[in-house]
């Protein structure tokens, strides 16, 4: 019987590769199961329901859209033909990525093959399957499983491809690259310095300057393959060359702004919801600049050079700032953003036996980088911890942010534990003995206490209670709204949402007490002045509404809901000039608000203008066609609606 031969492994047997599939899938299945006992695996919430929302309208067979993309497109797309093939079921979804990240765990171990040896490959596969922040958002509705693929895909084919410089390969790493960008906009600084590295690697292997170029050429157009569709559609539905997305400037501003603390916070009057964010970003810049419209792209850039004005205006605090993200990024502590993994961890029993943490895997995977003898391959993942890292600093930290370097330290961890057993198998036990010190260091700089874990529940918890909501549950939503405020008995959204759902339940004294905690602690929080007055109106206190919607105005002048809700008020007293004018002085400032038009029109139809009345309708109705239905019983209308008056004026 002939021997397979070892440094062929991949070539000549697929035993490991399929061991290490089927491993990790069945790991992730029992992942899968555990999960549906958690109440918020069937809803979504934040960036999920924003996907959702776009899919929907992409499976439903509008594969344009009508805007430039503010979040990333490729995501969306997957998942509408996850719903287009096996209807809407999100497990279905889940299962796919799931099965894509089992699948994954094969590339980190290929990497590890071909940059190492087969020992290291199987520390590699080791970690991998033991690696549970992997799975966490391998299972969520969220591009980060697709993300990590795509890059884990580049830096793979990168590989094989400087081993054997045939052009397809570098065509296949143009076109992974696209994709990741697609996922994350930031890894578009891999292109120029692959680029280089590429060309230079190239060289050395004895190409000439004409092949090189060509090679590098391919890379190029396999990148554009990908992404210049995308810039079309966006230049064909905004008339506005966007690259890839429109949010760029305002991500750069979230990181760097007066209140900017290295996580995803809010800066002064925007709201970081997927609701709300981009036309808050929007309003904000028209505000500022004075002007009557922006395109997207121009929106952006604004944002961009505010962040660069607070970065010249605050040098001293600016560098601090990268410090502490930079100290952020390599931290064990898994930041929470859509989703908290520490709080997964607590409810799901399989995550409690993955016992692989950045903790561990950081400070190996650092030492090895710095044991590995430089080469080629291993220069292509030394690039990418780096220029990932520098793409993403400036910005500011989440966990699922910095997740694509996981598996490249992940290859330089096994690589250590390689090293070690060599030297331990060599007696060489003083050179094993000069790497713990450094690993020491690496592991209490990465393992430094920078959050406690628990303190981190109460937007989970506050998550929860909003899912309850949803689903009409508001004594159980209140209850997890108070297990936040157990923890941060400060926490503005568990104030805001325990509101909402005291409104809902018909607790309109204690609704007004949370709006106004929430408002104590956060005196700009509009949607609480928003809320709080709606709440007012309900009681018929309507002077206390006006008087809220005026504190809102002294906060945020151009605030369009505040006149709209003045306006109710005015009507609910009789007074519909006031309410007129309280409408106007909202299409103002924002012209394409629906329910001002709305309003406007019952306003105009209560005074006698019944020809201003039918043309605030029609422009009500052509902004949200739901108008038109509700028209026809609203009192207010009454013998006032486009069908009876027909399309003259």
């Amino acid at each position: 019987m002939k021997r397979l031969n070892p440094t062929n492994w991949w070539q000549t047997s697929t035993a490991l590769f399929l061991f290490i599939f089927v491993c990790a899938l069945s790991i992730r299945l029992i992942y899968l199961y555990q999960i549906q006992a958690l109440p918020y695996t069937h809803y979504l919430f934040l960036d999920a329901a924003s996907y959702d929302r776009m899919a929907r309208a992409i499976a439903a067979g509008d594969w344009l859209g009508k805007k430039v993309f503010y979040q990333a497109p490729l995501y969306p797309y997957f998942l509408a033909l996850c719903y287009r093939l096996f209807d809407y079921h999100l497990n279905i979804v889940r299962f796919i990525q799931l099965v894509l990240g089992a699948f994954n765990c094969v590339l980190i171990t290929w990497i590890a093959r071909k940059t190492f040896d087969i020992r290291t490959a199987r520390w590699a596969a080791f970690f991998s399957l033991f690696y549970g922040i992997l799975i966490f958002y391998e299972g969520a509705i969220g591009k980060d499983g697709l993300s990590i693929l795509l890059t884990d895909t580049l830096l793979l084919a990168l590989i094989l491809s400087i081993e054997k410089p045939a052009w397809h390969r570098w065509l296949l790493s143009g076109m992974a690259l696209g994709g990741g960008v697609l996922t994350r906009g930031n890894l578009m600084l891999l292109l120029p310095i692959y680029l280089i590295w590429g060309f230079f690697s190239l060289k050395r292997l004895g190409l000439s300057l004409k092949r090189s170029s060509g090679i590098m050429g391919v890379f190029i157009i396999g990148t554009a393959l990908i992404i210049l569709p995308v810039s079309t559609r966006n230049y064909v539905v905004g008339n506005d060359f966007v690259l890839t997305t429109c949010q760029g400037g305002q991500n750069f501003y979230i990181g760097n702004n007066p209140r900017a603390n290295g996580f995803f916070e809010n800066p002064k009057n925007i709201r970081l919801h997927p609701m709300y964010e981009e036309s808050d970003f929007r309003a904000e810049a028209l505000r500022r600049t004075g002007r009557k419209d922006m395109k997207p792209s121009e929106i952006s850039s604004f944002w961009f050079k505010e962040g660069l004005r607070f970065i010249y205006n605050n040098p001293k605090r600016w560098l601090a700032l990268l410090f502490r993200k930079t100290i952020m990024f390599w931290n064990h502590f898994e930041i929470p953003d859509n989703y908290n993994y520490y709080f997964a961890r607590s409810n799901v029993p399989i995550l409690r036996i993955l016992f692989f943490n950045f903790g561990i895997v950081a400070p190996l995977g650092v030492l090895g980088l710095f044991l590995a003898p430089r080469s080629t391959t291993t220069l292509v993942l030394i690039i990418f911890i780096l220029s990932y890292m520098f793409s993403i600093v400036p910005f500011h930290m989440a966990s699922r942010y910095r997740l694509p370097v996981v598996p490249v330290l992940i290859v330089f961890g096994a690589y250590t534990i390689t090293w070690w057993s060599d030297a331990l198998r060599n007696r060489e036990y003083r050179r094993v003995l000069r790497t713990l010190i450094p690993l020491t260091m690496l592991g209490l700089f990465v393992n430094w206490k920078f959050v406690c874990e628990k303190e981190t529940f109460k937007a989970s918890f506050t998550g929860l209670g909003i899912v309850m909501a949803e689903s009409g549950d508001y004594k159980k939503a209140i209850q997890y709204y108070k297990k936040a405020l157990a923890i941060d008995p400060r926490y503005v959204s568990a104030y805001y949402n325990m509101g909402n759902a005291l409104v809902n339940q018909g607790n309109l004294s204690e609704a007004v007490q949370a709006y106004q905690n929430a408002l104590k602690i956060d005196p700009e929080f509009l949607l609480a002045y928003d809320n709080l007055a709606k709440t007012y109106i309900i009681q018929g206190r309507f002077d206390d509404a006006l008087k809220t919607y005026q504190n809102a105005l002294m906060i945020r002048p151009d605030f369009a809901d505040a006149y709209v809700g003045m306006g109710i008020v005015y009507h609910s007293m009789g007074l519909y000039k006031k309410a007129i004018d309280a409408n106007l002085k909202a299409l103002l400032l924002q012209p394409d608000l629906a329910k001002a038009h709305y309003n406007l029109a019952c306003a105009y139809a209560r005074s006698g203008s019944v020809r201003e009345a039918l043309k605030a309708l029609k422009q009500a109705v052509r902004l949200n066609p739901a108008y038109g239905k509700r028209a026809i019983h609203d009192p207010d209308l009454k013998g006032i609606n486009i069908e009876t008056h027909g399309e003259s004026n």
